[in-house]
């Protein structure tokens, strides 16, 4: 019944036109099928699904799927004045809290609403944000529509490279601290934080030095928490070694469509 279930999502998933469909076998009888999907329209949307189905020997005809928070890599709808992005940036906000909640939230960002100024809310927390800018300066200023307690401000300076400050009340904490800015990615460092995020379309990369609570997705690297999984191209990047955090090894190849 098990390898039923898994040809049928490997005819299943053939159909629906993925990009790419990964096959990977390991010692101990794992099993896994991970379809990834990529979708764009020029000016309009870009995004990125990952979809997989796993079993094993010791499962006993147990299959996995990813939860919901696994499924969506990252995501960016576009209509002029007015952007939705989870996991990849709005160009026009550079402050240590968007990026944070950007990680984990769709945030909603608005074009020249107040004075010419763009506004952002992040639909998990409840945080809206505005920031306003005057040649290479940045001040930034974030409250919570639902606590006003809690709130975020701070400034920085540059074009390509942006060094900044900030000082905030959010999670009923008092936090301040300095973050360095370049491209899509940053570094911050503060009372209670220290945490790198680098954002593209080949990796999304979460690192916390605090806490280790890393979250690194590529084609070639996954780790989230104590699992991990490391795949070393053999031929091109149609054979790969796979190494992970179950103590095992396999093979993985890669099929595109």
């Amino acid at each position: 019944m098990k390898k039923t279930l898994i040809l049928i999502f490997l005819i299943y998933g053939i159909f629906v036109y993925s990009n790419n469909m990964y096959v990977s076998y390991t010692n101990k009888g794992e099993i896994k099928l991970d379809y990834n999907y990529n979708f764009e329209a020029t000016n309009l949307y870009v995004a990125n699904i990952d979809f997989y189905i796993e079993s094993s020997n010791e499962s006993n005809n147990y299959i996995k799927v990813p939860g919901i928070n696994e499924i969506l890599n990252y995501l960016k709808f576009y209509q002029p004045g007015f952007s939705i992005n989870y996991r990849y940036k709005n160009s026009i906000f550079n402050d240590p809290d968007y990026f944070l909640w950007l990680k984990d939230s769709f945030i909603l960002s608005f074009s020249n609403v107040f004075f010419n100024n763009p506004l952002s809310y992040s639909v998990s927390n409840g945080m809206i944000g505005i920031n306003f800018k005057s040649k290479n300066s940045n001040y930034f200023y974030w409250i919570n529509l639902y606590d006003f307690s809690e709130t975020s401000l701070g400034y920085y300076y540059g074009n390509r490279l942006k060094f900044g400050f900030f000082s905030n009340t959010l999670s009923k904490k008092y936090d301040y601290g300095i973050f360095m800015v370049f491209g899509n990615n940053i570094i911050t460092l503060s009372k209670e934080k220290f945490y790198a995020i680098f954002i593209n379309k080949n990796i999304y990369a979460y690192l916390n030095f605090k806490n280790n609570e890393n979250d690194i997705r590529n084609s070639f690297f996954y780790m989230k928490g104590n699992k991990f999984e490391i795949n070393i191209p053999i031929i091109n990047n149609d054979i790969l070694f796979m190494i992970n955090s179950n103590k095992s090894i396999g093979i993985k190849f890669n099929f595109k469509f």
